[in-house]
């Protein structure tokens, strides 16, 4: 667990989710948005390819979570 209590797993899924939704509503990936999440990923000591295998690997749960607004 990190200092503010979350697992890696929780930090993963929460990265996910910010990803995943801007992906949805935007359509697409920009400059603007990678600047600011590349700086999410530091905060939460992750990397892109960790989130994008989590994305992977929890597509629906992830896509049903975006559309209920979590």
């Amino acid at each position: 667990m990190t200092r503010k209590g979350k697992t890696k797993g929780d930090r993963l899924r929460s990265a996910a989710i910010v990803k995943l939704k801007y992906q949805m509503l935007a359509g697409r990936m920009d400059g603007g948005f990678q600047t600011v999440f590349s700086g999410v990923l530091k905060d939460l000591n992750l990397t892109e390819d960790e989130v994008d295998r989590y994305i992977e690997d929890h597509a629906e749960e992830l896509k049903k979570a975006c559309l209920e607004g979590s």
